[in-house]
Formats: structure tokens, C-alpha cells, sequence
């Protein structure tokens, strides 16, 4: 057999063997699809780390991370992908950190508004009264304001101070 047929011989079965490689790399690459969440019902996560990256084009973008998340800040998953994720920041701006960096958030408390009432506490052992139930709600009293007089205050705090330029 001539030298230039076993060449190009081997040629085509090294091109085989690399192409079957491309094929078995593309199969394990499915596997790891993404993970899509709806934005209005994405899961909240915290950032674990001191200083998360944060990068608006992805980790691979030439001119280093946009940002560094603070440790505890609430972040919200768009989209789970394989070594990084797509997430929303409190301030709107979307972007990529690492899945490492990130910790599942508790569910957040309920906000407390103020109410200008309050319920009436009943006495100890005073007897209730139809008319008088623990669940009355009384109006809170208005607030005092204490003037304090001028001659109480330090006149040396009005002095204008000397400065050095």
C-alpha cells in the first residue's frame, strides 16, 4: 500500500475519532439544561459570599464584573445554569453570579403597618363589663412636645467656630 493512502487513511480515522468525541461531548451537555423561573414567582436567594461578581454580560466578558453583591443581599433566580446564573438585583439591573455564591432565602416577614389605635387592655382582676369587652379599641393620645426654655441652652454651641485655612 502506498505511503500517501495509510496518511490519509490515518487522517480520516483520527477525523472519525474527534468527531465521535464532539458527539459524546454534545450528549453530556444536554444534560445540563437550564432551569427557567417565571420573574413575577422567581425564588429569592441570598448572596453567601463577602463580595459576589456580578457580571451584565456573563462571567466571560472582557472588562471584569460590573458589581460585588454584599453579603445578604436578595437576589432574585431568572434563570439556573450550569456553573452560573441569571438573576435580577435589588436596583433592576439583570445579570450573571456564580450558583456558589448563592444561598436559598428564607421567606421574608410580613411588614407591620402602625395603627394609630390600640386595644384597650383590660384590668387585672377588674370585672368586664358588656359595654367594656377587651376588644374595644381606644384612640392613642396625641403626642406632647416638651419646648425646652432658651436659657437652658448652651450659649457656647451658637459661637461660630474659628477655623484654620
Amino acid at each position: 500500500m502506498p505511503v500517501h493512502t495509510r496518511f490519509l487513511n490515518s487522517i480520516m480515522e483520527l477525523f472519525t475519532q474527534i468527531r465521535f468525541a464532539l458527539f459524546c461531548a454534545m450528549i453530556c451537555l444536554v444534560g445540563c439544561a437550564t432551569e427557567k423561573f417565571d420573574p413575577s414567582q422567581a425564588p429569592e436567594f441570598l448572596v453567601k459570599e463577602d463580595y459576589g461578581l456580578f457580571y451584565l454580560i456573563g462571567p466571560a466578558q472582557e472588562r471584569g464584573p460590573d458589581a460585588s453583591l454584599r453579603h445578604g443581599e436578595r437576589v432574585k433566580m431568572l434563570r439556573r445554569e450550569f456553573g452560573y446564573s441569571y438573576v435580577t438585583i435589588a436596583d433592576g439591573r439583570s445579570g450573571y453570579i456564580a450558583n456558589e455564591a448563592l444561598a436559598p432565602a428564607p421567606a421574608p416577614k410580613p411588614i407591620e403597618t402602625a395603627s394609630p389605635f390600640r386595644k384597650r387592655s383590660a384590668r387585672v382582676g377588674a370585672p368586664l363589663s358588656p359595654e367594656s369587652s377587651p376588644l374595644e379599641i381606644e384612640p392613642l393620645p396625641e403626642p406632647v412636645d416638651v419646648i425646652h426654655p432658651i436659657s437652658e441652652m448652651d450659649s457656647s454651641a451658637d459661637a461660630k467656630p474659628d477655623f484654620r485655612y
